[in-house]
């Protein structure tokens, strides 16, 4: 009797993650190197292939016939470079991560839009400070020039501050997003190969806000009448009760 408000409630409550997860997309549609979300839902169908395949061929009764959010995928294509000639912006252009010090972890993002903070330390905004091979990289000043390489070195040329640390990882499905789009992981890091770095661009989200909207209006669209739906099997259920008290 109840097996129809399981099914019900638990698309209701699938599709508001969904809709959490496309929001939080949207919202970081302006974040430099953001990678976006995707919900990944299981259902009745995909439970019963997977228990056929294995071999264990359970009972249909016992069987869960609820829509489930299984987990959360993160899209790592890489986002167009843009131009914005500033010389603390620097995009990617190939695999990898910078790394950021985080208290005290290492956490790794593809926003390049650095900034200098009062001790004048290299910085990515809400997340720490920029590392290089030897540590954070000390500036102490915005006029700086950046290599293909990642060398940060003075305008003319005549101090060498460090190397960008730009790394890469052999399983991105080890990296767990945290603040700010950056990414925390237990995995070793290895140096990126054939990245190159470019000094006045910032790579874009990789966030399209068409397909966002499409999934937004679809997930609505689940939602209203789902909830449709429970009003309506709740109503019923009333009348059922009526009738056998009669």
């Amino acid at each position: 009797m109840f097996q129809g408000f399981y099914n019900l409630a638990s698309n209701m409550i699938v599709q508001n993650r969904n809709m959490n997860v496309i929001s939080n997309n949207m919202a970081n549609i302006s974040t430099p190197g953001y990678k976006s979300d995707q919900l990944v839902q299981g259902t009745f169908r995909d439970e019963i292939l997977y228990r056929y395949e294995n071999g264990n061929r359970t009972q249909i009764g016992e069987t869960s016939r609820i829509n489930t959010a299984e987990e959360k995928a993160t899209n790592y294509a890489q986002g167009g470079l843009e131009q914005t000639g500033r010389k603390l912006d620097v995009g990617l252009n190939g695999n990898g991560f910078f790394a950021v010090q985080n208290g005290n972890e290492t956490v790794y993002t593809r926003n390049g839009s650095f900034n200098v903070d009062n001790e004048g330390y290299l910085v990515v905004q809400g997340i720490g400070r920029v590392l290089g091979e030897n540590g954070p990289i000390r500036v102490n000043t915005d006029d700086i020039y950046v290599s293909q390489q990642g060398y940060v070195l003075s305008s003319d040329g005549s101090e060498i501050y460090g190397q960008l640390r730009v790394v890469d990882f052999q399983d991105y499905n080890q990296l767990e997003k945290t603040t700010g789009g950056a990414f925390r992981t237990n995995a070793q890091p290895q140096a990126a190969q054939g990245t190159l770095v470019q000094q006045g661009y910032l790579e874009s989200s990789n966030v399209s806000m068409v397909k966002e909207m499409t999934n937004m209006m679809s997930g609505q669209r689940a939602l209203q009448s789902s909830a449709q739906l429970l009003k309506m099997y709740d109503q019923l259920s009333g009348k059922a009760i009526e009738l056998g008290t009669l």
